[in-house]
Order: C-alpha cells, then structure tokens, then sequence
C-alpha cells in the first residue's frame, strides 16, 4: 500500500505541529511490527540490518525472536533492548519513506535511544548498539527486580508503603496512572495488598528495576561504553528530553545512562510541549501504542492536539498508517 501523499496535499500538515513519540523497556510485545515487516520493504530492510547487528553482536536471532517464537514471556532484556529500539528505528525510516517529518521528538527511557537519532545526536547504529552494550551491562550486574504499571491510586500508596516494600515510584504516566520499581522481594505482600484495595495493576514484562536506585551498578558500567563515543552534539530544539520534561541546550555524556535510573515524569514534558506553539499531532511510533494513550490522558481540555499510536498489541498497524494518512489529509490548510 502506497501511502505517500500528493505532492500539492503535504502542506495540509502545517497547521499542526508533528511529534514523534518513541516508548521504552516495558511496552515490547511479540510480533511488534508484524504486519509492517510482512508488508513494508523499507520497515522490512531496517528490522534485517538491526537484526544483522543484534546477531553480530549478542549471536541472537532477532527476527525469529520476534516473528517465530509463538506467545512466550518477552522479557529477556538482551533481546528486548535492542528490540525495541530497531521497531522504532524502523518506523523511523517508515515515516521519512511516506514524506512524514517531525517538529519535535519526545523519547520516554529507553526511547529516547530511537530520539536521539531522529535528533541528529547519534546514528541509528550508534542507538542500537548502545542499547545492546546497556542491556549488556545491566544483565550482568544481576541488579534484578519488577516493575508494576498501577491504575487509579496515587493517593493510596504512600512512599512509606513502598519503601517498606523495596519499591520505588518510577514514572508518572498521566494523573492516576504510574509505575513502580524496585526489589521483588517482598512482591507477594504488596500485590496482596493492591488486591485488599481493589487497585488495578500490571506486572511489566521486565525483569530489571529500571528508574529505581537498585538499577545503578548495571548503569555505572554502562557509563564507560558512553564514554568510549565522546562528546555528544548539542540535542537542538526538537528535541524534548523525557528524563528532564523539557528541552536541552546541551546533553551530558551520561545521559543515555541517566534514562535508565532516573524518575520520569511523562505529564512535565507534554505540559512543555503544549506551551509550545501547537496544537500538535502526536504520532506514536513505539511498539505498543502506550504513549498516544498517556498523552490523551494528559492534554488539558483546552487542547486541540490530537495523538495516534501506529503499532498496538492488535496488529493493527497497517490500517493505523492508512488512518494517520488520512488524518493529515483532513487537516485543514
């Protein structure tokens, strides 16, 4: 399906500005991208160059491992780092083959890897080999733990409560809705104890404590492949940095270490973006479609941007292309 719009029609798309938005460690499903690999050369070409990469590197089959492998837990942080970022990089190359630029770009943890390329700070091999040597790090220093996606109950956890557990609070996600980190130590008793309180919750598939203080020895090590690259280039301003909610005049050498143990609050940087001159299009680019719903959540009512994930966990993706296609067409010149 051929979904480049007519030369006279692209200039429909400046009435909004286009953010790309890019997800991390936590929303990797199997067979993320499918439909785009099966159906997309150019999707197709950059998922078997990172696969070539992955299989240098770590001797693993990336494309079977997403495509072959049936319904099995997705969550081996050696295949699911790098994962994440080459379906991203792919819907990278996707967007720049269907003529889709962006104004601005906004990575959420391990996404800001796939950011930092469309931001000119790194190359796509730069990212993907980075996120390798990441998970290399962190799975060697066995800092093991959970992460919890929780619903709706803020205000009834309390850090006393999770410090008591080994638990710390991760990111924010949009009012009501945030993640912890932290030891599983004492998991069955906190679970219970959601469970007694009827709040909703989601054991992430990830088996490390990412954005906790228990993350920080796999970080440190991580710390010296980044030094190896040098001084990164100045973000510049489309690039809105989700560790710090806003954009950045300059990148220290740790940031893309800095991603994985640092708090994130997602709602600060959409807060940033729409003071900025929009209403904006967000088009979420990650594996699962998260971050189109966390911005929803957190665009005041005054708001009139709009977001669209491409990738679900519905395998909808190719009829999500011919949406967003038709969603710059209808907008008005």
């Amino acid at each position: 399906m051929d979904l480049r719009l007519p030369e006279g029609e692209r200039n429909m798309i400046n009435e909004f500005k286009i953010a790309f938005l890019f997800s991390g460690q936590g929303s990797q499903i199997r067979c993320m991208g499918q439909k785009l690999f099966d159906h997309h050369p150019v999707f197709r070409t950059s998922m078997e160059h990172s696969h070539a990469i992955v299989q240098q590197q770590l001797n693993r089959n990336l494309i079977d491992e997403l495509y072959h492998s049936g319904t099995a837990v997705f969550d081996d942080i050696l295949v699911t780092h790098p994962a994440i970022v080459a379906v991203e990089l792919a819907m990278y190359e996707l967007m720049k083959e269907l003529d889709i630029t962006c104004d601005y770009v906004l990575g959420n943890s391990l996404g800001e890897f796939a950011a930092g390329v469309v931001a000119g700070i790194w190359t796509a091999d730069n990212a993907l080999e980075m996120a390798i040597e990441q998970a290399k790090s962190i799975s060697r220093s066995n800092d093991t733990g959970v992460m919890l996606s929780i619903i709706c109950a803020k205000d009834k956890i309390s850090k006393a409560l999770l410090d008591r557990h080994g638990l710390f609070l991760a990111t924010d996600n949009f009012d009501g809705h945030f993640t912890v980190s932290g030891s599983s130590l004492h998991l069955d008793s906190f679970l219970s104890g959601l469970d007694q309180q009827r709040i909703q919750y989601v054991q992430l598939p990830v088996k490390y404590p990412f954005h906790s203080p228990l993350i920080e020895m796999g970080c440190k090590t991580f710390d010296y492949s980044l030094a190896h690259l040098g001084a990164f280039p100045d973000p510049g301003p489309c690039f809105i940095s989700g560790l710090k909610g806003e954009g950045l005049s300059s990148m220290p050498q740790s940031y893309f270490s800095d991603i994985a143990r640092g708090y994130i609050d997602f709602p600060k940087a959409v807060n940033y973006m729409e003071q900025m001159d929009g209403p904006f299009l967000y088009i979420d680019l990650g594996p699962s479609g998260t971050l189109a719903t966390f911005v929803k959540y957190n665009l005041p009512l005054s708001s009139a941007s709009k977001s669209i994930p491409i990738m679900t966990p519905y395998k909808r993706e190719v009829e999500q292309l011919d949406k967003l296609a038709r969603i710059l067409n209808l907008i008005p010149d």
